[in-house]
């Protein structure tokens, strides 16, 4: 019987990235997701099957989430910042999923019934057995995104006076780079993985599906300032 291949999760800690504050992570993480779309031009061909499209579908998503969550570090703001990341978990987890079940990418499909869609439990539980460290950083996400113990302290500060009292705020706030950090820490190691998995289904899905169409517009469009920073 063949091993499974193992896509490891996380495989080190901010500070061994590089992240020493806030900026460099910022930086790093974006300079990770540029350098990744870069690399599908050498995957990528003009030929479209149902399954590819399928893929680069999940690109999309991908970079939706990805710079979703890199801005809402910058905005200060864990209450979106978080929920984008564990989207972006989600995302890899469908990728490790159709790279051994290529044909299923049509259960992401908007016009799949019910009863063909996946199931977010069943994709997060063949992640963490294939990629180790996976389950315990989804855990983490869901932890701040569900209304949980994590988020309902968030907005609250013990106060400076000796009267011990709390201070609240309505609006959102980390409380301290750290989080912000770890949070951009969490996007680079979900875009390697993303890096990892998806030219190995790509070109799993060009061997089983029928082609459909061509593509006839640029693969995948960065914004200015990635280009800039991916360049340092």
């Amino acid at each position: 019987m063949k091993e499974e291949e193992s896509e490891e999760l996380p495989s080190s800690s901010p500070a061994s990235r590089g992240m020493h504050d806030l900026e460099s992570a910022i930086a790093i993480a974006r300079a990770k997701f540029a350098r990744f779309g870069r690399s599908l031009d050498r995957v990528v061909q003009a030929d479209l099957t149902i399954e590819v499209m399928g893929l680069l579908a999940l690109i999309t998503r991908a970079q939706g989430f990805h710079n979703g969550a890199l801005q809402a570090v910058e905005s200060d703001n864990p209450y979106a910042a978080f929920p984008l990341v564990r989207c972006y978990a989600e995302n890899a987890a469908v990728l490790l999923w159709v790279l051994e079940h290529p044909h299923d990418i049509g259960r992401v499909s908007a016009i799949a019934q019910q009863d063909q869609r996946f199931a977010v439990g069943r994709l997060i539980a063949n992640a963490a057995k294939r990629a180790p460290g996976f389950k315990d950083v989804y855990e983490q996400l869901s932890e701040f995104t569900h209304p949980v113990a994590s988020g309902f302290t968030q907005p609250f500060r013990a106060a400076s006076d000796a009267d011990g009292g709390f201070s609240w705020s309505s609006i959102p706030s980390f409380g301290s780079d750290d989080d912000k950090i770890l949070a951009c820490f969490w996007l680079v190691e979900l875009t390697e993985m993303h890096a990892n998995v998806w030219p190995r289904a790509y070109r799993g899905a060009m061997k089983t599906g029928e082609i459909v169409g061509a593509l006839s517009s640029p693969l995948m469009q960065v914004p200015a300032r990635e280009k800039d920073e991916s360049s340092r």
